[in-house]
This record gives C-alpha cells, structure tokens and sequence, in this order.
C-alpha cells in the first residue's frame, strides 16, 4: 500500500504585525512532519520551502528581512 504525502497548517505565527502560516509535510499517518513550509498570510507568498525544523521567531524575523 503507497502512502500518501499530506500537507497540514500547523501554526499561523504573529511576528512583528505580521502573520505566517507555518504547513507540515507529512508521509502518510505520520505524526511528526518530514519537513516545513513557511508562508507570508498577508500575500500567500513562500518564504521557505522544505525546512527540516518547525521555525521560531527569530528565525522567521531572519527571512523576512
């Protein structure tokens, strides 16, 4: 049986009036998520594809500037 890849929004982060949809990259009925995307709310736009690790602030504040 193939497993199916499955994306779900984990998170919307406020940073600095801002607000960003964190989506988890699931495989199957996994639960924890193989990879990250980060998304700006405000225009839909990708910041950052495929992060190993769930973003923190700091680190979101780092891409946007």
């Amino acid at each position: 049986m193939e497993k199916q890849a499955i994306q779900r929004t984990i998170a919307v982060l406020g940073v600095d009036g801002e607000n960003f949809e964190v989506d988890g990259h699931f495989d199957g009925d996994e639960r924890k998520a193989r990879w990250y995307t980060v998304k700006q709310l405000s225009d839909g736009r990708v910041f950052v594809d495929h992060l190993s690790t769930f973003p923190s602030h700091d680190e979101i504040r780092k891409m946007v500037s």
